[in-house]
């Protein structure tokens, strides 16, 4: 327990003040009281006190209690009632790689197996990104978030908002490539996004930027999750990144680059004819060992004086995820008290009314 306002306890300083005064009158009513002589007290002195004589006390103390009951009731006594985590008033923007390599699932292939006997698939790249994104939004308020997507090309899914709903469903509503096609026609046949034929890095870079560069949040910063060299850029991924280096400390987004894949367990839907392989309802892996450009994305993280996070696997993602949380300071702790004042208002006004009562009827004193 709690008080919101304590500096009332220091009108508890004045009762002995009070009563003091009341004392000092009741002494000066008293001596200017008109007497009546008696000849002999021999008689009063035998008689006792009277009920109501022994329990005159009973109103002054009633209204003792009181007075204290009211002081505590105004100085609030609150109780911790909720804790809830909130960010800080940071603006973040996604830049989530959509290119077809995020097809690609980084497990074991006893794993993906045990997956699939159990009726699932295992999630590959893009699931294992957009789950944990959807995590980080939904655990936070106070914040803003953004997303950009890229593949061939960058562009903006959502702009900055606060609203955590719009940004789950659109990360809820990604469709990756699948790889698929079709003779005779171009692009995805699944209703993909974006096409994922191959990677711009720096667009992606560049246009998140562009939306955090007159943003007034408390903080800024860009979180790159990709899997792929750039290969289709307009705007190249180092010079974006040496700009960004280049801002005042202040005005400066803060870039998180997250590599992921590129690990020993590295399997992809297997393709033939232009459709993805399967038996027995589940879809066929074929081990892939596809190269990235480590030394690259390594590069785009230190020209804009950010962090590297390179991870191999879904175990080592999420982890990376939980180091960005605690090395940005990402949560505040926010608890809400639930006031407690009620039960000493009521009780003080109950003891008001009782001493009242009491003084009128039963202890009324004549005169």
């Amino acid at each position: 327990m709690r008080f919101a306002a304590p500096e009332f306890f220091f009108l508890l300083l004045l009762l002995p003040l009070y009563y003091g005064i009341q004392a000092y009158l009741k002494r000066r009513t008293k001596a200017r009281t008109p007497t009546v002589r008696f000849a002999n007290f021999d008689t009063l002195q035998r008689t006792s006190a009277g009920v109501r004589a022994r329990l005159t006390w009973i109103p002054t103390t009633l209204r003792l209690g009181a007075l204290v009951l009211l002081t505590v009731a105004m100085a609030r006594p609150q109780q911790e009632d909720v804790v809830t985590l909130m960010g800080k008033g940071l603006d973040i923007m996604f830049c989530l790689d959509m290119s077809g390599s995020m097809n690609a699932v980084d497990k074991p292939e006893t794993e993906i197996a045990a997956y699939q006997a159990d009726g699932k698939e295992p999630p590959n790249r893009l699931e294992v990104a957009v789950d944990t994104l959807k995590k980080l939004v939904r655990d936070r308020t106070g914040d803003r978030f953004g997303l950009v997507v890229f593949s061939s090309v960058a562009y903006l899914k959502s702009p900055l908002t606060l609203d955590q709903g719009t940004i789950v469903d659109q990360l809820d509503g990604l469709v990756l490539d699948s790889l698929e096609r079709e003779p005779n026609r171009d692009g995805c046949i699944n209703g993909c996004t974006i096409d994922g034929e191959s990677t711009a890095i720096g667009d992606a870079l560049s246009k998140a930027y562009k939306r955090l560069e007159d943003s007034d949040g408390k903080g800024k910063i860009i979180i790159l999750i990709t899997d792929g060299n750039d290969n289709a850029s307009r705007l190249k991924p180092l010079d974006v990144a040496r700009y960004i280096g280049d801002l005042p400390e202040s005005s400066r987004p803060r870039l998180y680059t997250f590599l992921i894949g590129g690990g020993n367990d590295t399997y992809f839907p297997a393709l033939m004819q232009g459709r993805q392989l399967r038996r027995g309802g589940h879809r066929v892996y074929a081990p892939k060992n596809e190269p990235v450009d480590e030394a690259r994305i390594r590069a785009i993280a230190e020209e804009s004086k950010g962090v590297f996070q390179v991870s191999y696997n879904e175990e080592e993602f999420r982890q990376a995820f939980e180091e960005l949380e605690q090395s940005e300071h990402l949560e505040q702790r926010v608890v809400k008290y639930k006031e407690l004042f009620s039960p000493f208002l009521l009780a003080g006004l109950l003891l008001i009314l009782l001493e009242f009562l009491l003084r009128v009827t039963f202890l009324r004193r004549i005169p």
